[in-house]
């Protein structure tokens, strides 16, 4: 049994007032990682003296979220837990004369930079008044010329000042010019020097203080937990199998972490979570349907939680940390890391997002305690295997593609079900390429891809001589397809070959005459299924024909409306079809 303390409203006091109680050696322990945060747990072991003493767990990253800080005590009877007390502190706080020299410095090059300038406007100046006085030479001489009383030698004298006067203004505006360039990066170090230091002036830290109240002397485990913005993780999945045609598959399911929150995870137990931390869960309960409802007494939205507090110090300081934490370490690939991280973590929130709409949580626990650094770097950690039976088979959509494909039937037989995400394809150990999958629950059938049968070739073509297009207030299409299915090895092949008709679900449009053959039947989505046993070198033809009727503006009008963002109709997809059939002839 643990004992647990919560803290509802967290006290802040400066760090001098915190200067009475132990500083712990603590360890991570455990993580568990979310798709926008990870919840640690740090844990020290403590010498207990009777009576109240405090331990500070210190230098904790200034993103900490207050109000998830939780204690526990192992054994729970050893003493009790009298109060917790979070305290803000600064990570390094420059001193003042190290300040000063580095403004100092600085200003030494902007006084050079503020030189050149000043030079540069004054050429500037001087070749204004070069111009002035060439165009008065200019001006000057058509009207002496008229007066037959040019002076040649003034004028070349004229000519000649000018020429050297804007030759030497130049030459001037080069020698700037390197100057310039040769001050420019001592000019950004001193400037990014300075607000270095300035940044780590407020560069925040955390420390949680616990006070204990142990009747008697005692050895006992004290450990704090905390919530952190900063990571997130993603499935990913390797499917190997031993052949083209397997009786069984392996399937290795694992998570892909990056986290930048400040803390190094090293031999910690890992965990994953689909879950959302942040949300409230409570017993469902129906309200009044309250029919014209005043918009007086329209919902409170919520209040800003103290995760997003913590978020918005995370955005400002998590880089200064990264570089005043490891001053060797390659900022470039830092934010490099960092951006890629941010976007992992957005695309986790919307795939869990989605299986939390249709009340699916999951949670995975990590094989192995890997280090995952906080430098954003992606780590994949195990987080299941399972030997799955598989039923092969090849599938073929020649409307979609001329290739037919290796694919396996499975049933999720595994002891945790199978998250979204991509699948790398092994065969005999070599890899073959990437899919993906949707959600599959303990227990469903779902069906993967293995790659290209190359012995089947398809064809889908039109059959013109048949087919014809009628334009009027209507449209008329009358269409007819030649699908041919050949299986060019020497070996027997089973295919299941997929096409399709028009299914209206709008009253403007009618089909017609729909005409399958050898005779099939499609379902109530116009969907046409043949699982087709090929013998070897064996040929089948398949022809599915259909015609459509709609109104001739009805494309048209549906791009328009398409193009404009407006909501799809309920005919997109046959629109679409119509369009491409249109366009055939």
């Amino acid at each position: 049994m643990k004992h647990w303390a919560w803290i509802g409203g967290l006290c802040l006091v400066a760090a001098a007032a915190g200067a009475e109680g132990e500083r712990l050696s603590s360890r991570i322990t455990e993580v568990t990682v979310y798709a926008d945060r990870a919840r640690v747990r740090r844990e020290a072991v403590l010498q207990l003296p009777a009576g109240a003493s405090e331990w500070r767990f210190a230098g904790l990253p200034g993103w900490l979220d207050e109000e998830s800080v939780r204690a526990a005590l192992a054994p729970a009877d050893a003493a009790r837990i009298a109060d917790i007390r979070l305290e803000r502190d600064y990570l390094a706080r420059p001193a003042d004369e190290e300040v000063r020299r580095a403004e100092v410095a600085l200003l030494e090059m902007t006084d050079r930079q503020r030189e050149i300038e000043d030079e540069r406007k004054v050429l500037d100046a001087e070749a204004r008044q070069v111009e002035e006085a060439r165009v008065f030479a200019m001006d000057k001489l058509p009207r002496d010329a008229a007066l037959g009383a040019v002076n040649v030698a003034a004028y070349g004298e004229t000519v000649a000042f000018v020429g050297s006067s804007l030759r030497r203004i130049a030459a001037a505006r080069r020698d700037l010019d390197a100057r310039q360039r040769e001050i420019a990066p001592e000019l950004a170090a001193r400037s990014r020097r300075l607000e270095e230091l300035r940044a780590r002036a407020q560069l925040e830290q955390r420390t949680i203080a616990v006070l204990l109240d142990a009747p008697v002397p005692a050895e006992a485990a004290l450990s704090v937990t905390y919530q952190l913005p900063g990571a997130t993780w993603q499935p990913a999945h390797e499917l190997r199998a031993d052949g083209p045609n397997p009786s069984a598959v392996s399937l290795a399911s694992f998570a892909v972490v990056a986290q930048t929150t400040g803390e190094d995870w090293e031999g910690a137990a890992l965990s994953f979570s689909t879950q959302s931390p942040g949300e409230t869960v409570r017993v469902p309960e129906l309200e009044a349907l309250r029919l014209g409802l005043p918009p007086g007494v329209a919902r409170r939205a919520p209040s800003a939680s103290s995760f997003s507090k913590a978020q918005q110090i995370f955005d400002a300081q998590n880089s200064v940390w990264f570089a005043d934490n490891n001053p060797r370490g390659d900022m470039g690939r830092f934010r490099f890391n960092e951006d890629n991280r941010r976007q992992l973590e957005r695309e986790a929130s919307a795939a869990f997002e989605r299986l939390r709409r249709r009340g699916t949580m999951a949670h995975f626990a990590g094989e192995g305690r890997p280090t995952v650094r906080s430098d954003g770097n992606l780590v994949r950690v195990p987080i299941g295997r399972a030997e799955l039976a598989a039923k092969p088979g090849i599938v073929a959509v020649p409307e979609l593609s001329l290739n037919a494909l290796r694919v396996v039937e499975l049933v999720q037989s595994g002891a945790q079900p199978l998250l979204p995400g991509r699948i790398a394809l092994f065969e005999r150990g070599a890899f073959m390429g990437f899919t993906d999958t949707d959600f599959v629950a303990e227990g469903e059938t779902f069906s993967l891809m293995l790659g290209v049968a190359e012995n089947i070739k398809l064809s889908r073509v039109l059959d013109r001589k048949v087919s014809s297009i009628v334009r009027g207030s209507r449209t008329r299409i009358q269409v007819a397809f030649v699908v041919t299915v050949e299986n060019l090895a020497t070996e027997p092949a089973r295919v299941r070959l997929q096409d399709r008709v028009p299914v209206s679900e709008d009253r403007d449009i009618r089909v017609f005459g729909v005409d399958i053959r050898p005779d099939g039947r499609p379902d109530d989505r116009g969907l046409l299924v043949w699982d087709v046993e090929l013998k070897p070198k064996e040929k089948r033809v398949y022809r599915v024909a259909y015609g459509i009727e709609y109104p001739r503006e009805a494309p048209a009008q549906f791009k328009a409306r398409a193009a404009a963002g407006a909501a799809a109709a309920p005919a997109e997809e046959l629109y679409r079809q119509i369009d491409a059939l249109e366009a055939s002839f």
